[in-house]
């Protein structure tokens, strides 16, 4: 048997397990819950953290997508895969807490503008505005085109190809472009930034 079709088959037996987890969750059990979170609680948080960029919020929004997991009910007859839903649920999840955390630096950076005083340097708005570089880069990955930000953000975080391809709804031939596309863009807008400076 080929590497191909022993990838495919695990493939197959990986979906048709976390639906049956699913299912037990949803029918009561807590322990399969548990099971599909350990599952896949590594490969969110890593989504996660490359959006966020910080543990705390990486860790928040990888239990906010499982806590939306278990409040959802999945149409597994339709063949929703609980991989692929996990990751653009964190993608997403991400980006809203990044949009947020910039509305409260922005409101934090008013704040110490104004108070001008030089003990508040170390207070927690200074750290947000400190590290830059990773800011930028979240700034410049959240200008990308959908498709292709999630997909350097997944790949990024691990992710198969074909996982890549289920997460954000395209063929699995076409996520290497979306990939290259994306990166090359991504690197476009860092270095008309750092011309800029």
């Amino acid at each position: 048997m080929d590497a191909q079709r022993v990838a495919a088959t695990a493939a197959t037996i990986d979906l048709a397990t976390d639906r049956a987890l699913l299912e037990a969750s949803y029918a009561g059990d807590e322990q399969a819950f548990e099971q599909l979170f350990l599952r896949h609680y590594q490969p969110v948080y890593r989504v996660a953290i490359r959006v966020t960029g910080n543990h705390e919020d990486a860790e928040e929004v990888a239990l906010d997508t499982f806590t939306q997991l278990h409040r959802r009910k999945l149409d597994l007859e339709r063949g929703d895969n609980i991989g692929g839903w996990l990751y653009r649920t964190a993608t997403y999840t991400a980006f809203n807490a990044v949009r947020s955390r910039k509305r409260r630096r922005s409101w934090w950076q008013r704040l110490v503008q104004r108070e001008g005083s030089p003990e508040n340097a170390d207070d927690p708005a200074g750290q947000i505005v400190r590290d830059e570089v990773a800011v930028e880069v979240r700034t410049a990955l959240g200008s990308l085109p959908e498709r292709q930000r999630n997909a350097v953000l997944l790949r990024a975080s691990g992710l198969s190809y074909a996982e890549i391809a289920d997460a954000i709804g395209v063929q699995p031939s076409s996520v290497g472009t979306l990939i290259a596309r994306g990166e090359r863009k991504l690197k476009e807008i860092m270095l008309n930034e750092s011309e800029a400076t």
